[in-house]
């Protein structure tokens, strides 16, 4: 199962939890009987191993995965956001306030030229444009903006193909 070492938890699980956390991926409702005949172990079994991935921090919860086009958000921009500063109270005074925007759904600090990627979801361009004016351009330390609207989104997983399974990534040619 999972070993655990004196710094915390290695990220070192067996092929049971890599199964069992594959299938919870695609269906985190699923019951414990119906995981236990998919991966070959009892309900109880699949009860104990998902507690303890769960209180080991390896699962961090569950959720329902929505459209937001059909929720009215039809409009997704990523914006790339770089502040005035790299002194840790612009950078903090950045987050908390990026993290009260209503409309922003992901904000990562990144490396580069860039300080910020940041995802928001609009009702329409018009809509974009009040969101821009705002809420973005009024963020504490905000010095430039460079947006990109999707076109079409082309790949959408939870996870990379073959995550879970031998313990590594596989790649493209191991599938």
């Amino acid at each position: 199962m999972i070993e655990k070492k004196s710094g915390g938890i290695h990220q070192r699980i067996d092929s049971v939890d890599r199964a069992l956390l594959r299938e919870l991926v695609e269906d985190g409702r699923a019951t414990h009987f119906a995981l236990g005949e998919t991966i070959g172990r009892s309900p109880s079994s699949v009860a104990r191993r998902q507690k303890a991935l769960e209180d080991d921090g390896i699962i961090t919860g569950y959720g329902a995965r929505l459209d937001l086009s059909r929720l009215g958000h039809a409009t997704t921009i990523h914006i790339k956001v770089t502040v005035n500063s790299q002194r840790r109270e612009i950078l903090d005074a950045f987050e908390q306030a990026i993290a009260q925007s209503p409309s922003v759904v992901r904000c990562d600090l990144m490396s580069g030229a860039d300080d910020y990627l940041v995802t928001v979801v609009a009702h329409s361009l018009e809509d974009f444009a009040r969101i821009h004016r705002d809420e973005l351009s009024q963020l504490p330390g905000v010095m430039g903006m460079e947006s990109g609207f999707v076109l079409r989104e082309v790949v959408k997983t939870r996870l990379p193909p073959g995550f879970l399974k031998n313990g590594k990534r596989q790649s493209s040619g191991e599938r």
